[in-house]
């Protein structure tokens, strides 16, 4: 398969990356603006075998250039840090909401299948049991309302354009390549 990749130099989407490649000898094609969680360093292994485009997702003409003859796109691209999106919202809005949009129109432009990366912090605080995904939506900071907003805009296009989408939510991943600012890398070296 050709898989345009956005944010696979981060810690999920570099992982995916290598497993794409290595197990399944997938065609992939990085997008990614390598921020301070992103970095280039996360793909050397398969470095090779991938091709990488450094740009942003919210960039029409990135992500143009990026696409080629991809037949779908991994969005992993986001601004994450609770705590940054309050004290700068900006940045992830344009990440998060306007780079989401660019993406799906280039899907729909193209008829690609999309898969979204998105987080279980859309469902906002659980007083006790599990999310479900017919749980209310609730976002609790200016990152997950922009996560929010990206996976409605996302389910529109399912509901609107025919768009084959899929929104997957992810919790508290932890493994190689991982910033350490996230909660479980950061127990883990301060214990």
């Amino acid at each position: 398969m050709r898989l345009l990749v956005c944010g696979g130099a981060g810690f999920i989407g570099s992982t995916f990356v290598r497993l794409r490649v290595r197990d399944h000898g997938d065609e992939v094609t990085v997008l990614d603006k390598l921020t301070y969680a992103g970095r280039i360093e996360n793909l050397q292994d398969v470095e090779s075998d991938i091709r990488f485009i450094r740009g942003a997702i919210e960039d029409p003409a990135a992500v143009g250039d990026a696409i080629g003859d991809a037949e779908a796109i991994v969005n992993f691209a986001a601004e994450t840090h609770v705590d940054r999106s309050i004290s700068g919202p900006e940045e992830f809005i344009m990440t998060n909401m306007q780079g989401t949009h660019v993406l799906l129109e280039a899907a729909r432009q193209r008829g690609l299948r999309y898969l979204q990366v998105s987080t279980d912090e859309v469902y906002g605080s659980i007083e006790e049991g599990s999310f479900t995904e017919e749980s209310p939506l609730q976002p609790s900071s200016p990152y997950s309302a922009t996560k929010t907003g990206a996976d409605l805009l996302v389910s529109s296009y399912y509901h609107t354009y025919g768009l084959e989408t899929v929104i997957c939510r992810g919790s508290n991943n932890y493994g190689p390549h991982q910033y350490p600012e996230k909660l479980i890398p950061l127990m883990i070296l301060n214990a």
